[in-house]
């Protein structure tokens, strides 16, 4: 029973601490390319200027992990 408590709370807890990071920035102009085999890659666009930065995340994760390093960058 209290491993059960506490997996409860462990997942309670995770998903409460991740709300944060869930919220898009207004900023960001998202949208979907297709590659030249047909595969869709999505993409969020922000700022201006004539050099680009791409950011590519890994296997399980998302934009959002880029979210603190676009936001100090942004012109």
């Amino acid at each position: 029973m209290q491993r059960l408590i506490l997996n409860i709370t462990l997942l309670v807890f995770t998903t409460l601490s991740s709300m944060s990071a869930m919220a898009h920035d207004s900023k960001v102009k998202y949208g979907i390319a297709i590659s030249h085999d047909g595969e869709q890659i999505a993409f969020g666009k922000s700022g201006s200027g004539d050099t680009a930065l791409i950011f590519i995340h890994g296997w399980s994760l998302d934009s959002r992990l880029w979210q603190n390093q676009v936001s100090g960058l942004r012109i």
